[in-house]
């Protein structure tokens, strides 16, 4: 007999599969319509008012998956189904429910599911996974449930993101580089205070340094430094590996602290401010002007200036310091500094403005991405720079800020103005008043918002904003008045 063209025993199963379905939705008085031809739907039901036989005008559409055999982990209970990843991106994006029906059309059995409850967040859709429970999710005439899901306010609308791939930058700081030893020893004092105290009799001040549980930590050689005067016993030596690697919280936390410590004496321009809980770019002899952070994705930014009183522009109000916050953690085996941008206002480089709260109250208002971003550049440029010939290697360094891959994204074209009203009312610094606008919480400061929002996108012109004067600049042009370095008492507190 001549070669013939034959049917696969799979056609004959999803051909009955289909014809199963439309079975039963006839039985529950609905119309199913298979497709001629197959992209990951099989069909669509048009549903009908059971009591007036009205054709609603409510769509479902189907995919069927017919076997003769058990599904995965199939027993008298139930079953679960993997599904295909391109098969649920499909389902997902459209805007009408999409049902899968499992069938056994031999012994006339058959189940349902509707994909976007099956999948209501990005873990199941990870997963890609969906579990059936053969005795509520039959699919016969009692399955009165298909009417509800049509309902247009009640099925929602599922987008799914972009599929482009973006590479996103954190504010993390890979720390690359640090001592090798660890060196603690007992001691008898137990604050901050006593123990400076006891520095400053041996003429001279040392960082990097910390006190725990009766101890003091440093990653110098106790032996041989001024903190040898902080020492109630012999200094040990541990390899800083032993720290870093510790599953133990409070050895973490430990050392986290020295880390931060250590950082925070190794940039003689940084002062750290104990009261706000940050590092702060320290005031220029001349109070003119400073820049820094110059390099990849930063061409450097004012981090310390004069700006103008609004009231009388020949006279400076108030000078503005670059801050940051630093946070150690340990992500996968690797520790990081985290960076958070932040400013200190002075009324002459050294004693704090009287309305800071105001203007970092104005800050929260007017800040946005790309100048956070910029900012976390720039100090991600400072803390990296290499030593030269006048300095010192520091004990930690830095690495590039660390990215990763999404294989998701939001195409920039899709995002709009924010809604009026959008922003919580939480977000208002009860300390400026509240609802109070931005011109009058300001307007205490006797500073221009203008001013403010040009110390926000100082260095945007690299990122494709336009060039602005700094406020500095400003003032150094003017020949504006200023106060004389150091004439506030008290005013270099705070380490």
């Amino acid at each position: 007999m001549a070669d013939r063209k034959t049917v696969t025993r799979q056609t004959f199963i999803g051909e009955k599969g289909i014809a199963l379905i439309e079975r039963r939705c006839l039985e529950m008085g609905h119309l199913f319509h298979p497709r001629r031809v197959d992209h990951g739907i099989d069909g669509h039901i048009d549903l009908v008012d059971p009591d007036s036989r009205a054709v609603l005008n409510l769509t479902l559409l189907v995919q069927s998956k017919a076997q003769d055999r058990r599904f995965s982990g199939e027993t008298d209970g139930g079953f679960h189904y993997l599904c295909d990843q391109r098969d649920l991106d499909h389902w997902l994006s459209g805007n009408s429910p999409v049902i899968l029906v499992f069938s056994h059309p031999e012994s006339h059995e058959a189940w349902w599911v509707e994909v976007k409850a099956a999948f209501p967040d990005a873990v199941s859709r990870a997963a890609r996974r969906v579990d059936i429970d053969k005795h509520t999710q039959r699919f016969d005439r009692d399955a009165e449930a298909l009417l509800r899901l049509a309902m247009p306010r009640t099925t929602g609308l599922y987008l799914r993101p972009a599929s482009i791939t973006e590479v996103l930058t954190t504010n993390l700081l890979p720390v690359i580089e640090m001592p090798p030893t660890v060196h603690l020893a007992p001691t008898a004092f137990t604050d901050y205070r006593a123990a400076g105290g006891a520095l400053e009799t041996q003429g001279r001040r040392e960082s990097g340094w910390i006190l725990r549980d009766n101890l003091v930590l440093s990653f110098h050689d106790l032996r041989d430094s001024p903190l040898r005067v902080l020492c109630d016993g012999d200094p040990e030596r541990h390899e800083t590996r032993e720290w870093a690697d510790s599953d133990d919280l409070d050895t973490q936390h430990r050392f986290a602290d020295l880390l931060s410590r250590t950082v925070q004496g190794s940039y003689p321009e940084l002062r750290w401010h104990k009261d706000r809980k940050h590092m702060h770019f320290r005031a220029t002899s001349h109070l003119g002007p400073r820049k820094a952070g110059k390099g990849p994705g930063s061409r450097g930014r004012t981090v310390f200036g004069p700006h103008t009183s609004k009231s009388d522009p020949q006279r400076v109000g108030y000078y503005h310091h670059a801050a940051l916050r630093t946070r150690f953690r340990r992500l996968d085996g690797v520790w990081y500094c985290q960076l958070e941008p932040d400013y200190c206002f002075t009324t002459d480089g050294y004693t704090e403005y009287p309305f800071t709260d105001r203007l970092l109250a104005g800050i929260k208002r007017l800040d946005r991405h790309p100048a956070v971003r910029g900012w976390t550049r720039m100090w991600a440029n400072y803390l990296r720079q290499e030593a030269d010939l006048f300095t010192e290697a520091r004990p930690v360094q830095f690495g590039e800020l660390a990215t990763m891959t999404v294989e998701r994204g939001i195409d920039d074209l899709l995002w709009g103005p924010a809604p009026s009203g959008a922003a919580p009312e939480d977000d208002q610094d009860p300390s400026a008043g509240g609802q109070e606008s931005l011109d009058a919480v300001l307007a205490v400061a006797d500073a221009d918002t203008q001013d403010l929002l040009s110390l926000l996108q100082d260095g945007e012109s690299d990122e494709g904003a336009p060039r602005r004067r700094s406020p500095g600049s400003k003032a150094r042009s003017a020949g504006l008045r200023t106060p004389r370095q150091g004439r506030a008492s008290g005013a270099r507190r705070g380490r």
